[in-house]
């Protein structure tokens, strides 16, 4: 996991990182505070690239593609920033390398993972009295042909693979993945090749599906100033490898600061990537898991008041369809209320603020978002995934990109140019 940030306003645009890699699983991790996750296109383009979550792309680093990309462009500046997120794409589509039958195999892998994990939180109502292992294994057994239903409706970024196509190729590889849960979860029933077929399906689907990611995706951020831009904007993707020669992405960020407030414009935005709760607690004034609670909450206060009245003969049960519309009704006015409390406190006044900051305290407040994260880590009981020095690079039209802070792995001194 990271912490990551964009600020942008009409001065410029901020990028700050965290230098945290973490690698392995939740059983074994290691966690490296060395990693860059911001690079520079300058001194030519105002331009910069952030990644975050997998720090490769079909088994090469970032770094290295993005380093391929800015020699790919050379110096000559491209309009708009949406310009360079389009010859990024083509450049990437152009490398050999990421059309790896060896990588393919890891990313279907990494799918079936994925199908596994559900399977294995599947949550169920238990019969009364005792746990009994035949609850949890019937969830089971009736989530797989639900997650079938939901896999088909998506749509796919390509045309699919026949599933005996795509069971000749990954057959072998998903049956040692869903072999093991289904040894671990119906302990030696025998029931695996009653499902198989179905699993298959599940996995192609996702594979194909231009809606479903796995945990394993990279985000990448491309944000600064076109050559005719007067105005910064930022881009952010998420990625999952390549499916039958064609690059999974998707458009998930679109910031663009500008004078009239149209769809994706702004006067000036804060924008968190990765691991967001803590930025969204400063600039909301709650943190979003106490606000998904509070809903809840309100939900089940109501519920208890109109069990209670009910039972006092306050309420006729006779009218429970139209209480229940009622208390739909207050719990959506009441989040309104709340949401509207929320804007006009907290979201609108830093907003306001950030409107006019210049570019010099925008780089602050990026840097202190991401240490308020890391420094939650350190007081919680979760594992500390944000750490490390914290890079910070300022774009600017009249300047380009300046770094305000970078870690170098490398000691100046004895490196200097001559």
């Amino acid at each position: 996991m990271t912490a990551e940030v964009g600020i942008l306003n009409a001065n410029g645009v901020v990028l700050a990182a965290d230098s945290a890699l973490t690698m392995g699983n939740s059983e074994q991790m290691k966690i490296f505070n060395s990693g860059n996750k911001i690079f520079s296109l300058g001194p030519s383009h105002s331009v910069a690239i952030m990644m975050f979550g997998n720090v490769q792309f079909m088994g090469i680093p970032w770094e290295i593609i993005v380093t391929g990309f800015h020699q790919k462009i050379g110096a000559r500046p491209l309009d708009t920033v949406s310009d360079y997120c389009t010859e990024f794409f083509n450049y990437l589509e152009s490398v050999d390398e990421i059309y790896s039958s060896i990588y393919s195999e890891v990313l279907i892998i990494g799918y079936a993972e994925n199908v596994c994990n559900i399977l294995e939180n599947t949550t169920y109502i238990p019969s009364p009295g005792a746990f009994t292992l035949a609850d949890y294994q019937k969830a089971v057994e009736e989530k797989i042909p639900a997650l079938l239903k939901e896999s088909e409706k998506m749509k796919s970024i390509t045309k699919k693979a026949p599933i005996k196509v795509f069971t000749d190729r990954y057959g072998e590889k998903l049956d040692e993945v869903f072999k093991e849960l289904f040894d671990t979860v119906f302990l030696g029933l025998n029931l695996y090749d009653k499902f198989k077929p179905d699993l298959y399906k599940i996995v192609r689907n996702y594979v194909y599906s231009d809606s479903y990611y796995p945990d394993t995706y990279s985000g990448l951020v491309i944000a600064g100033f076109g050559f005719d831009e007067l105005f910064p904007s930022i881009y952010q993707y998420d990625i999952s490898g390549v499916v039958d020669r064609v690059i999974k992405k998707r458009l998930t960020v679109r910031q663009i600061v500008m004078n009239d407030f149209a769809e994706d414009r702004c006067s000036s935005a804060i924008v968190p990537f990765a691991q967001q709760d803590m930025v969204h607690t400063v600039i909301n004034g709650i943190a979003p898991d106490l606000e998904a609670d509070l809903g809840e909450l309100l939900r089940a206060t109501l519920e208890k008041l109109i069990s209670e009245l009910t039972e006092k003969k306050l309420l006729k049960e006779s009218d429970a369809p139209e209480i229940n519309k009622l208390k739909a009704t207050l719990v959506e006015s009441g989040l309104n209320a709340f949401d509207n409390m929320k804007q006009e406190r907290h979201l609108t006044p830093v907003l306001m603020t950030i409107d006019s900051m210049p570019k010099e305290e925008l780089a602050l407040i990026a840097e202190t978002l991401v240490n308020i994260t890391s420094f939650k880590g350190k007081i919680s009981f979760s594992m500390e995934t944000v750490g490390g020095p914290i890079d910070v690079l300022l774009i600017t039209k009249g300047d380009g990109p300046v770094w305000v802070k970078r870690k170098n792995y490398f000691n100046p001194d004895i490196n200097r140019l001559r």
